[in-house]
């Protein structure tokens, strides 16, 4: 019986495996610089935001550090066209903590959302149960963004 426990105590991974990491460039404003990001929980999906939809959820809601890449959302109504690059999403991301005081650069550009905004390209490569994401967006206020998105897993709904 200790064999059987031990065993299963050493084959237990230590730590959980990232589910996605991303890597950001932030060009102007009070956060320029090179981030990397990684989380265990969230990650990417299809068809959560709506029929052939792809989405990300990267954050760290435990470090309220103003100085740090907190959260990266991310929705593309059109994950198929997107293979190409398309200039309809929804990207945001955040310094400092998820729920308070923090830093927010969106891009918005989907047709039917009232609060438009900025500009830019994301493309997205599905590779069925992996994927990855390149974007390149400009806000409202001239901060550039650009980075990717590695997905080690990909949620699908109705799976």
């Amino acid at each position: 019986m200790k064999a059987v426990v031990m065993s299963l105590l050493l084959a237990a991974p230590l730590f959980a495996a990232p589910v996605e990491t991303a890597h950001l460039v932030v060009a102007g404003g009070p956060h320029a610089g090179t981030y990397d990001a990684s989380t265990e929980k969230g990650g990417c999906t299809y068809g959560f935001a709506g029929p052939g939809s792809w989405g990300n959820q990267l954050s760290n809601p435990k470090d309220k550090d103003p100085k740090h890449f907190n959260s990266l959302q991310l929705i593309v109504p059109d994950a198929k066209a997107a293979a190409g690059g398309t200039g309809m999403f929804y990207l945001a991301v955040r310094f400092g903590s998820i729920m308070g005081e923090n830093t927010q650069y969106v891009v918005e550009t989907r047709p039917n959302e009232k609060k438009k905004g900025g500009s830019g390209s994301v493309t997205v490569a599905d590779h069925g149960t992996t994927g990855k994401v390149d974007f390149n967006v400009t806000t409202t206020d001239g901060v550039k963004l650009s980075g990717s998105i590695d997905c080690k897993s990909v949620m699908r709904a109705g799976k």
